[in-house]
């Protein structure tokens, strides 16, 4: 099974960078430098697409506050 069949069939909502998502990005970088561009990218999407909770397994990331992050093992 490819990637795209597997989010395909999550119903999962894929969304480009766009300007906004970039500029929220940039803004989480400064205030959490230890979080990796990635990671602040899918944050910031993740915020302004108005998603509820946000599912890692990088547990730095669960200091971020402005969306609840919980880890894999957090579901167990």
């Amino acid at each position: 099974m490819t990637f795209m069949l597997f989010i395909e069939g999550m119903d999962i909502e894929l969304r480009s960078i766009d300007k906004e998502i970039a500029g929220k990005a940039a803004r989480i970088r400064t205030e959490f430098k230890f979080f990796k561009t990635m990671d602040a990218l899918q944050l910031a999407t993740a915020c302004l697409s108005g998603c509820d909770l946000f599912l890692t397994n990088d547990k730095q990331l669960k200091q971020f506050k402005e969306i609840k992050c919980i880890t894999v093992e957090e579901l167990e």
